[in-house]
This record gives C-alpha cells, structure tokens and sequence, in this order.
C-alpha cells in the first residue's frame, strides 16, 4: 500500500472550460472550485434556481444505458455523461470538488479523458491536512451478471482491473489488465476516447441523443473498419476506453476500492448494478482509513441512505 496517496485532496484553485454535450449536442460551461475534506464530489446546477445540487454517489444514479446520468433527490435535476470527468478526478487522486454546470450535460471534449486531465493538472491539487482517504477493502467474492456482462469482485492488495470486450471487427476480443491504484490505471486509459459503430448513430439520434457526436470526439466503425483517418488501433484501444468507463462509474462509491476486478463485456449498467450488490450486504467489504502512523485502521463510516 505505500504507493498509495493517504491525505485527501482538493484542487488549488478555481479553473472554467467549455465544450458540447455528446448527447444534447448542448454547450455546457464548466468551472471546478476546491472544496472542504470530507464533503466529496458535487455537481451544481447553476442555471437552475432550486434543487441543483446532485452528490457524484452511486445511489443518485438515473440512467445508465449509454453514459451514467445523475439526478438529485426529490427533483427532476440531472446531469449527464459525469465518467469521464470523474475518471479523471479520480486518477487524480482528488476526493473533494465542486462541479459547477450551466446545463444537463457534462462536455465530451475529445472522448477521453485527457482534456479533463489537461483542465485539473492546470489548477493543480492541494492536501487536506490530517484528513485521511477511506478506502473500501472486498472481503468476498462478489459477482452480478447481466445479459452477456459479468462483473467480478475479489479480495486483493490492492487495486487491478481485469477488462475484456468482445465485439465485431476490427475490435474483436480485446482485453486489459492493470493494477496497483487508481492513479496508475487511469494513465494508462486515459486517452482512449469512446466508439461507436455507424448503424447505431441513426437510431440513437432518433431517441434525442448522440446530437454532439463527431469524428474528432468518437471512434466510429462502419463496415469492418475505423472511419477515423488518424486512428491507431493498437494496445487493446477498445478495452482501454471500457476500463476507463469502470474507473469513472466505480469513482461514485465515494471511496477507494481494494479488490481484483475482472469483467466481461462492460458497461455503464453493469457498474451501477455492481455497486449497488456490494452495499447490499456489509459482510461483503470494511473500510478503512490511514492514521497519522501511516497504519491502516477500520471504521465504522459506513454509507448510509
């Protein structure tokens, strides 16, 4: 564990961007502010007036078909497309932030996370001191299957994920492995941007989506082939971009997770419903935070409805 960051962490300034929605094809206005230990990653809503703030936490999840969407409790209020930014906070080892937003969706930029990744490092992080992460130890094994998606959790020493796609050509079986933390994991995923095949753009754009998407954001096969003239399709692209999709979904645990993981045919409801069955039964985790000793101790701050 001593390649772990221990204290959490917060940016060090206030830094804005802009960019489309994937989506609603809607520009939305970012800005990211510090925010105090222990209050965790908040969306805020500012074109609305009432009920806009949504917590980044697995149980405000609404939808998560094609990208994970949040709403907040009691209110219609929701903000989309959040994995990549919040794999990108994560990889950045960044517990506490407020997300300022001026519209429904999160913006897509390139389709990975590198310019989520580009934003955060330009404000830089700052420690809270004395104020320790909590990290969430697998203590069985954990396992949920739905349609062809199987998502396995294991007790380990730390984090690896084990991911496998399985789709036509020219993606074929491709599979990840990576381990030792979240930071390490997420550079290596980080700028594998997400895809699509051609047949699918039209009746995704029939049901009020994909209205943002375009070449320089998303990877698009048609016919067998990757229409995208710059793209290389090497070093496992396809599982990378699922991995990084895990990495961002899993982020709204809230903590940081210790276990093997290995899934098959991944995807945004596959992580929902993981989550969701490892807090369905306490008996299948313990969490734990660092001491000023540098030791592991347990907890009993567990999440609670």
């Amino acid at each position: 564990m001593s390649n772990y960051n221990i204290l959490q962490r917060t940016i060090s300034k206030n830094v804005s961007f802009s960019g489309i929605g994937l989506h609603s094809g809607n520009i939305c206005n970012i800005t990211l502010k510090p925010s105090e230990a222990d209050t965790g990653i908040i969306f805020i809503r500012k074109d609305l007036k009432e009920n806009n703030v949504i917590p980044a936490d697995f149980r405000h999840i609404y939808k998560s078909n094609l990208c994970t969407t949040l709403k907040a409790y009691n209110s219609d209020t929701k903000i989309l497309t959040v994995e990549h930014l919040l794999a990108s906070i994560k990889g950045n080892s960044i517990d506490n932030l407020i997300i300022e937003v001026d519209s429904q969706e999160i913006p897509i930029l390139d389709g990975s996370a590198r310019g989520f990744d580009d934003i955060i490092k330009s404000a830089g992080t700052t420690e809270h001191i004395n104020k320790f992460k909590k990290y969430l130890f697998i203590n069985k094994k954990v396992t949920v299957k739905n349609e062809n998606s199987v998502f396995t959790l294991e007790p380990f020493n730390e984090l690896k994920i084990n991911c496998t796609v399985n789709f036509p050509e020219p993606i074929g079986k491709q599979t990840v492995s990576i381990g030792n933390n979240y930071e390490d994991i997420y550079k290596e995923v980080m700028d594998a941007k997400t895809f699509c095949f051609y047949e699918d753009i039209e009746i995704m754009q029939k049901n009020g989506l994909a209205r943002g998407g375009n070449l320089d954001n998303a990877i698009v096969i048609k016919d067998g082939k990757v229409i995208n003239s710059d793209f290389d399709n090497s070093n496992n692209y396809f599982a990378k971009h699922k991995t990084l999709d895990v990495v961002g979904d899993l982020s709204l645990m809230g903590l940081n997770l210790i276990g093997n993981i290995s899934v098959y045919y991944p995807g945004h409801e596959i992580n929902r419903l993981v989550m969701n069955e490892i807090f369905s039964d306490y008996s299948n985790f313990r969490i734990y935070q660092h001491n000023k000793s540098d030791n592991f101790i347990s907890t009993e701050s567990v999440l609670t409805a």
